[in-house]
């Protein structure tokens, strides 16, 4: 249905209707007063009213040429008004819609991803990118949201901007930047390789009681963008702004109640189930020291059940750890570790790069069980005199090497069903779609090699 104009728009036109008559009627009265008085005296009488018709027609064509050019142009700018009107309209709906559809994830990395998409598809843009500050730092990038890229393409891309160039002025200014073209802006500083291309530029800060909550920038949208565009996204930011930032306080909150529940339930543990556990053990100890009766089969399951609480134990003091902190340094924890395990005076530990601060508390949990099983092999079965446990890693897996001079043994080729330590190292390494690998001659020592990729 065609639009209609609005009653402002028909009361505006009466006006135009009767100026337009009073002048027709003016013109010819005007016309034919002028006639009488200044042409006819000169033209013969018989030629009087032919004369005057002419003049007549030709007057009225000119003032009907003139009003109608004047109540085109009139048609022209409703109609525009029209399709301003329409397109305000659409957007704001579109702009309600978009509010909605970013209050529908609870995350907030989900609902800051969530608001670039929405971003992108508001204004037509091809692409659309959300940046994230340091908190400690008003122009350095922490985080990067994209939208419109596959994966393949942003990895191809590399590491994310850093806060040069077009994004940084806008980071710098706090103020929205409209671009044709943005390579003609004196910031631009180009795109790095396997960047797609991009001309239409309109970047701007999100900004909640004066602070930032991030940097919103869209491209390529066909056409450019207009100051339409622009006034829309400015109430999408601000909506926007408001949002994340409700999210990140009820983060900070959950956090912060996550936090304490985890101290206490860490708290509860150490104070209560380890205390029992490592009472449990030395008992069992002091049981094996001072009894001299008890035959080597008792002697043997009781150190098995020792070691096994061993394991526990380091199983839960791991877990009270990743309590505390939400990131955990696997060097500082495999010391710890072995160091409950007794004197450390026949292991040496060798590091050959720090990229093991970037293994996940999981993948930590499961080396620190896997190197324990293999340390506490060498020692009790090797009897070796000095172990050695090495790190390094390249590019694309992590390996840790397990080396002892101890006895020795012939490996089995399945042995993972027979030696119940094999098995489950295989199956923590398995995991993380790694392996162990065993190499061992008697008198000569074994190597536990525990490989796997980063992910």
């Amino acid at each position: 249905m065609p639009p209609t104009a609005d009653p402002a728009q028909r009361t505006s036109a009466k006006p135009w209707r009767w100026i337009a008559t009073l002048m027709a009627m003016a013109g010819v009265s005007v016309t034919i007063v002028l006639f009488h008085y200044l042409v006819a005296p000169y033209l013969p009488r018989g030629s009087h009213d032919f004369s005057l018709a002419i003049i007549l027609v030709i007057g009225t064509g000119f003032f009907s040429y003139f009003v109608f050019g004047i109540l085109s142009q009139q048609q022209k700018a409703v109609t525009l008004a029209n399709q301003r009107l329409e397109r305000q309209r659409d957007g704001l709906t579109a702009l309600r819609e978009a509010s909605y559809a970013m209050t529908t994830v609870g995350d907030w990395h989900d609902i800051v991803q969530n608001v670039v998409d929405v971003a992108r598809k508001l204004t037509g843009a091809r692409y659309a990118a959300l940046a994230v500050l340091e908190d400690d730092d008003a122009y350095t990038i922490s985080q990067f949201f994209t939208s419109g890229l596959s994966a393949e393409e942003v990895a191809a891309m590399g590491p994310y901007p850093t806060g040069r160039g077009l994004l940084g002025e806008v980071i710098r200014t706090r103020r929205p930047i409209r671009l044709q073209r943005l390579q003609d802006h004196p910031a631009s500083v180009g795109f790095p390789p396997h960047h797609p291309k991009m001309e239409s530029f309109l970047g701007l800060p999100l900004l909640y009681q004066n602070q930032v909550m991030g940097h919103l920038y869209l491209t390529e949208k066909a056409g450019g963008f207009t100051a339409d565009d622009q006034s829309m996204v400015e109430l999408f930011a601000r909506q926007a702004a408001a949002v994340i930032a409700n999210a990140r306080f009820y983060q900070d909150r959950e956090s912060f109640a996550t936090l304490k529940e985890r101290e206490r339930i860490g708290r509860d543990l150490h104070d209560g189930v380890l205390q029992t556990l490592y009472g449990t053990t030395l008992s069992i100890d002091n049981l094996v020291d001072s009894v001299e009766t008890l035959d080597p089969f008792a002697i043997k399951e009781l150190m098995r059940i020792s070691e096994t609480l061993s394991l526990l134990m380091t199983d839960i003091r791991f877990f009270i750890q990743s309590l505390e902190s939400t990131t955990i340094d696997f060097k500082i924890a495999l010391t710890d570790m072995l160091r409950r395990q007794g004197p450390m005076d026949d292991i040496s530990m060798e590091f050959d790069d720090s990229r093991y601060l970037d293994l996940h508390p999981e993948r930590i949990h499961d080396l620190l069980l896997s190197i324990q099983e293999a340390v506490s092999n060498a020692r009790s079965h090797g009897h070796a005199h000095h172990i050695l446990v090495h790190w390094h890693s390249t590019a694309e897996s992590y390996q840790v090497q397990i080396i002892d001079d101890g006895e020795g043994f012939v490996p089995q080729p399945d042995a993972s069903h027979t030696h119940f330590g094999v098995r489950n190292m295989s199956k923590r390494m398995e995991r993380w779609h790694g392996h162990v690998d065993i190499q061992s001659r008697l008198h000569e020592g074994t190597t536990v090699t525990l490989t796997a990729p980063w992910l």
